[in-house]
């Protein structure tokens, strides 16, 4: 065995240590450490270009391509796709498509070829899944409408990606007439279709039963057959000539349904994260700054445009949908960036010859500025919400009575209430409508608001006295008869709304007690300052729970209980 030549090792250090520093940058100001790799690729190519092969690490990054698709389509999951499949589907077409011909045109604007501006309008159309679902998941919406519906039509995008690449791969050559690329692009297709059936059908029969058998004998033999069985399906990709990142995506699409897994993504996972860094900082070494200060104003004339054409059509597509148009706003504002897949793409494309390098360039600066602005616009989507609000109401104000009188209000709402000393529920998503149906139960009279038409209007058909509007509005509230109720509960999951709930709920009954659901101890102390009486956390009262379960397992007195549970509570709230 021969030493390691000391000019590898150092591109290694290089490689793997610049963007370390970069990305644990980034960690610590909130933004996606994705955005710290590619910055890391970057600053290499052109500050340590004369130290640093970039070809050196180019077959690593190739695995890390495939390695992150595979454990993508290990990630996907049918069942949350199939409990919101309307919206998803249809939702989730009509904004590819949509996307794809306003990109396309902006494309064409910026002098780009009709082959270049359709590539990219297609590469471009996808939305982040890596980005926006863990931000979802750091803010506890998982769970949520929103969250749910977010993270379905990023499956849907990411399944779409099969088609995509199948068509980049067959394009490889730059001068095409319109004829040539629409035979092609439907060969392309028809030859998606026919893979894609091929590989779900006999993949659906054998692989499941394949990897169930090799985890009978150990786990070690598992994760070494993982590896092996990856490589063994590029190996066929290649004699049989099919796009090697499609086929791996459909293998992790169809483990994704074994019992197996969460065990397989779990053991590929550290592999998978080192070589997809490799892959991200190999992207951004191919960025040249010298390139990206001269064309810096039309670069980030041509990202402007293209998060506000995808942000509108996502707004728009659901507004159609009858979603409340805050709902609509916070769902643009979580799908407008573009998905890492775009790198993978635009490399493709570059690869074939039918993107310069020039232009290759230019469409990867732009989508590396829609993921590093991601986090924020996510983090203050409810104050951004108000400002536009705020600036329709003053500029605009046809089209904020529009949108109050013709798409927030529901088109057959209560004439009259008579209620009174009631509870209102604002939110009545899986807590509020548990808490719905206990005082139901109760005979305690309640009236709910949400601004989900179609949460409202199932909830209306199982006879909820329920009305269809923003709680954060306080003619809402003032129709709900905030004056003569006794209690106000938010179940709403965005802190700056429940803020204006309680601020606008006191104006009009200063006596009405207040219960909130916060998610962070941060909340608490903010709410309270505000007005709230008592807030509470899901996931501390689910650890109460749990520890009372214990206690009485272990035959605790109930007295004994009480004063542990208390201390617990008294310890969470610094006292």
């Amino acid at each position: 065995m021969t030493e390691i030549p000391t000019s590898v090792i150092l591109n290694f250090i290089l490689f793997l240590g610049v963007p370390f520093f970069t990305a644990y940058f980034f960690q610590k100001v909130k933004i996606s450490p994705i955005v710290g790799y590619l910055f890391g690729g970057v600053i290499l190519a052109n500050l340590f270009g004369r130290f640093f092969s970039v070809e050196a690490v180019n077959n690593l990054a190739y695995l890390g391509i495939i390695f992150l698709l595979f454990t993508i389509g290990l990630e996907l999951n049918f069942s949350r796709l199939l409990t919101l499949k309307r919206l998803i589907v249809f939702g989730g077409s009509l904004q590819i498509l949509l996307s794809i011909f306003f990109i396309t045109i902006i494309s064409l604007i910026f002098k780009f070829s009709f082959l270049e501006s359709f590539l990219i309008g297609i590469a471009l159309s996808s939305s982040s899944t890596s980005l926006v679902a863990k931000i979802i998941e750091e803010r506890g919406e998982e769970g949520s409408f929103l969250g749910e519906l977010t993270i379905g039509i990023l499956m849907f995008q990411d399944l779409a990606f099969i088609p995509f690449m199948i068509i980049f791969t067959a394009l490889n050559q730059k001068n095409i007439s319109f004829f040539e690329l629409t035979l092609k692009i439907g060969k392309s297709m028809i030859e998606a279709f026919f893979i894609i059936y091929f590989l779900f059908y006999f993949g659906r029969r054998l692989i499941p039963k394949i990897f169930h058998q090799v985890s009978q004998t150990s786990r070690e033999l598992l994760n070494f057959f993982t590896i092996f069985f990856v490589f063994l399906i590029i190996g066929f990709s290649q004699i049989f000539k099919i796009p090697i990142l499609v086929t791996v995506f459909v293998i992790g699409v169809l483990l994704a349904q074994t019992l197996e897994h969460h065990h397989i993504f779990s053991e590929i996972r550290p592999l998978r994260d080192l070589l997809a860094i490799i892959f991200f900082v190999f992207v951004g070494a191919h960025i040249k700054l010298s390139f990206v200060f001269s064309f810096l104003s039309k670069i980030f004339l041509f990202t402007f445009l293209l998060i506000l054409a995808k942000a509108l059509v996502i707004l728009l597509i659901f507004l159609f949908f009858r979603f409340h148009s805050k709902t609509a706003f916070y769902l643009a504002l979580y799908l407008f960036q573009i998905d890492e897949d775009a790198f993978i793409l635009m490399s493709t494309a570059f690869a074939n010859g039918v993107l310069s390098y020039d232009n290759y360039l230019f469409v990867t600066t732009a989508v590396l500025f829609t993921l590093v602005i991601t986090p924020y616009l996510i983090e203050n989507k409810e104050k951004i919400y108000q400002l536009t609000r705020d600036f329709l109401k003053r500029y605009l104000p046809v089209v904020d009575k529009f949108i109050t009188h013709r798409i927030d209000r529901d088109q057959s709402p209560i004439d009259v209430l008579s209620i009174k000393d009631h509870v209102i529920i604002c939110g009545y998503g899986r807590v509020g409508s548990f808490i719905g149906r206990s005082l139901l139960l109760a005979n305690i009279p309640f009236l709910a608001i949400d601004y989900n038409f179609h949460l409202v209007e199932k909830a209306k058909k199982e006879g909820v006295n329920i009305i269809y509007g923003d709680p954060t509005d306080v003619d809402i509230l003032d129709f709900a008869q905030i004056e003569n109720a006794k209690v106000l509960v938010l179940a709403l999951p965005e802190r700056y709304s429940q803020e204006k709930v309680i601020l606008n709920a006191k104006k009009l009954n200063p006596k009405i007690l207040i219960i909130a659901r916060i998610h962070r101890k941060i909340d608490q102390h903010r709410l309270k300052s505000l007005g709230a009486h008592i807030t509470i956390q899901p996931e501390v009262e689910a650890a109460l729970s749990i520890i009372k379960k214990i206690y009485l397992l272990h035959q605790f007195s109930q007295e004994e209980i009480t004063q542990k549970i208390k201390r617990i509570r008294l310890e969470y709230e610094g006292v």
